[in-house]
């Protein structure tokens, strides 16, 4: 029993360490109207999951000296549905701003990198993503360089065009499908919680056989 346990708990760890994953629900703010039933105003939810993260650099020299760092990630995606249609980017990144000390100071943002696949219609350049940033002087929403374990979307105060959402089949002016505004990021428990978490239940599933034994 101890070793199926041990298992268990060894698989949970396993599965999770490497793994950072988040849902995201968002709502439109323009459509060019090439996805039926799709308006603006339409809410949808969407799911990120990036394996091996790796942070590509970190902080900027002078002038700038400032913080900032992008992951890069071996594997995942990003999913959505919107409105029933169904949409999937590949080779996610995510970049975190820290008192960034001009017209941002702090910032979360996800993009994804080629390519992305609409109803099954692949787009080689079409890419899927969004940015939440602060204005200057709000400089206590991201604190460090890390990975963050919860993204409160309340506490961006977005200004101008620095934030914002979007959809595109290549990145020229007319390649725009969709822009949005993020409602909520919520983060998937970190690998430690979830190691917490399968303890837990081995724990129980231990007690219980014991109990069986006794009666």
């Amino acid at each position: 029993m101890r070793t199926i346990v041990a298992g268990a708990v060894m698989a949970i760890v396993s599965l999770s360490a490497q793994a950072y994953e988040f849902d995201f629900t968002a709502r439109v703010t323009y459509t060019d109207g090439s996805l039926s039933g799709v308006s603006s105003g339409t809410v949808f939810s969407g799911h990120f999951l990036g394996n091996d993260p790796v942070n590509d650099y970190g902080g900027l020299p002078a002038p700038y000296d400032t913080m900032m760092a992008e992951y890069a990630f071996g594997s995942g995606g990003v999913t959505a549905n919107i409105g029933g249609h169904s949409v999937s980017a590949q080779n996610p990144s995510v970049r975190i701003y820290d008192n960034m000390g001009g017209n941002v100071e702090d910032g979360f943002s996800m993009s994804s990198g080629y390519t992305m696949s609409v109803d099954g219609v692949t787009y080689d350049s079409g890419a899927f993503g969004f940015n939440l940033t602060t204005k200057p002087g709000n400089t206590g929403v991201i604190n460090g360089m890390g990975l963050p374990g919860s993204v409160d979307v309340s506490a961006f105060d977005g200004h101008s065009s620095l934030t914002y959402g979007f959809m595109q089949r290549d990145g020229s002016q007319t390649g725009a499908i969709l822009g949005f505004e993020v409602l909520s990021v919520s983060v998937v428990p970190e690998p430690s919680s979830m190691a917490l978490m399968g303890l837990g239940v081995a724990a129980l599933v231990a007690a219980a056989r014991r109990r069986q034994r006794r009666g």
